[in-house]
């Protein structure tokens, strides 16, 4: 699927991008704010960044989204199965 955008022409040049490197920043912040939201997958959130999962993974940490997300039940879960091996 295609989706146009209309962005202002003074954008790449205020943001020292070129308009290809400005659709690829606009591509992983999407890709993040949805994956950090629970909207994507790591799968599908790196796909539609255009990254492998081990590079969107880079980016994540970069911006300091966690990609492992545990509820408490879930996380007392783990902690009690690590306790019995």
């Amino acid at each position: 699927m295609q989706l146009s955008l209309i962005i202002p022409d003074f954008t790449p040049l205020t943001l020292n991008e070129s308009v290809n490197e400005l659709s690829k920043t606009i591509k992983l912040n999407t890709a993040l704010m949805l994956f950090k939201n629970s909207k994507f997958s790591l799968e599908q959130a790196s796909e539609f960044a255009g990254l492998s999962i081990y590079q969107f993974i880079i980016e994540c940490k970069k911006n300091k989204i966690s990609i492992i997300s545990y509820d408490e039940d879930e996380l007392k879960d783990e902690l009690n199965l690590m306790k019995n091996l």
